[in-house]
Formats: C-alpha cells, structure tokens, sequence
C-alpha cells in the first residue's frame, strides 16, 4: 500500500461532496480503487488504513464499514489519536497555509459563518468540526466494541503506545523509530517551501531507498521545512473563542473515554 489516508469509507463509494477538484483527486472512493491498494500484501498480512476523516464523517463511516465486513467486522482492530481540539485547529490551519490552500487569516478563517461556506470546498476549512469528537468516539465504540482512543500526549511513551496498539492487534513488538514529520507554519518563501516539498528528484530517490534510509531522508526533509516556516503563536482571541466553543464537547467525551481532559481548552 502506498497511500496512507485513502478514506474509501467516508464515502459509500459515492463520489465525493466537495468542490475543490485537486482536493477530491486525491481522495478514492471506488471500492475497486480501494481493494487495489492492498493488492500487494504478502498472504495473510495484517493490512491498515490510517484515514483521519473517518470520525469527522461517523455518520457515513461506520454503517460502511460494517456493511462493507460483515460479520468480520468484530475482528477489526480500530483506534484513534486526538489532540486538544484547539491546538488542532491552529495546527490544521498552518498546514493548509504552509500548502498555499489558505489565504485567510486564523480568526477570519474560524468565523462559524465562514466555516459553513467554505467547507463545502474541502474539509480542512472545517476547522470547528473537525475537532467535535465525543460524537464520533461514541459512535465507533458502539459499533465496535475494541475501539480504543488514545491522546496525542500518549506518545510521549511512544514505543509503549505502539506496543499497546501491537498487542491489541495480535503483532509482534518492533522498534518504533521516532521522526518528527510534516511541520506546519507560514512560509518564509513558498518558492523556497515549495522546492522542499515537491522536489520531484528527492521524492523519486526516496521511493528507491529502505524504509530505514527513507526515514533519514524525510526526517532531514523535514527539518529543513521546519527552518523555512514561521510558526506564530496562536492569537488569544482565538484561543478564548475556540477554548468555549470545545469546551462542553470534551466534557463529553471526557466521560465516554474515561479520561480527564480537563487540561484541554485550558491554556
């Protein structure tokens, strides 16, 4: 496989409801696109898909994958990493703006009148809600009885998180390497950004090396973009509307999980 995010289940192989057609290129909706993915895999390989919209689109997501497995979909080990809503926010919108998807500024771009306007076009405009969970969690813990949610502050242990997930899954423990990745921020100069990113030679060069190697190879990537991004502070205006807006929400999902998320929506 060699598309990580494919969400072939937020879909019900229907074409996809958004407006930006870059942004629905790269989506796969067709079951057949999907099923080919995985064509690859050795014989009974253990097969994931880390698709991020599935709890943004619960409501589609689950009735399909339990349609879509059947009677095995008891078998399937699901999980899910969440973060402060708040920070996620700030952190989505610095994606998009490092990737010359967003011009607007981060209060302007959080306006509930805007958000509704424009998430029509792509999700990631969906900054409010992209971060209700406590929805999506009960629902997936409903249909499937193994979910399991984890929270970004979990990988502070990240080799004991992913073992955690191992065992869930019946694999064997291996060494996870910690690499910080795809850094968000505002480009210094998108030329200079832009060349990082999509360097056709450094990506094709990539591909050719071991997985190990490959790692290296992006993790210095990475390191290099990070030094070519402005990271500011998130504006505290921002950070009192969105702490509010979240608040009673992780309060929800705080007691569905059973875990304090008091230090959310806090700072």
């Amino acid at each position: 496989m060699n598309k990580k995010e494919p969400h072939f289940f937020s879909f019900n192989e229907e074409p996809p409801p958004y407006t930006d057609k870059a942004f629905v290129r790269t989506l796969v909706w067709k079951l057949k696109d999907y099923v080919a993915l995985y064509v690859s895999a050795p014989p009974n390989a253990r097969i994931a898909d880390c698709s991020t919209s599935y709890l943004y689109r619960h409501h589609t997501a689950v009735p399909h994958i339990l349609r879509t497995y059947g009677s095995r979909a008891v078998e399937l080990n699901m999980s899910a990493i969440l973060r402060d809503p708040v920070e996620r926010a700030y952190s989505h919108w610095l994606y998009l703006v490092r990737n010359g998807h967003e011009d607007l500024s981060f209060e302007e771009a959080i306006a509930p009148a805007t958000v509704e306007r424009r998430k029509k076009e792509r999700w990631g405009f969906d900054y409010l809600g992209y971060g209700l969970y406590a929805e999506a969690v009960g629902n997936f813990t409903s249909a499937f009885p193994s979910f399991k949610v984890y929270l970004l502050e979990d990988l502070k242990d990240l080799q004991g998180t992913f073992d955690d997930i191992c065992d869930r899954a019946g694999l064997e423990h291996f060494e996870v390497e910690k690499v910080q990745s795809n850094p968000g921020g505002i480009p210094k100069s998108r030329w200079l950004v832009r060349t990082i990113r999509r360097n056709p030679i450094v990506r094709s060069f990539s591909h050719m090396l071991p997985s190990g190697m490959r790692n290296s190879v992006r993790a210095k990537r990475d390191g290099m973009l990070k030094q070519a991004l402005d990271r500011p502070e998130m504006p505290r205006a921002a950070r009192d509307i969105l702490n509010a807006y979240y608040r009673a929400d992780v309060e929800r999902l705080s007691a569905t999980i059973g875990r304090d998320l008091g230090h959310w929506c806090s700072k």
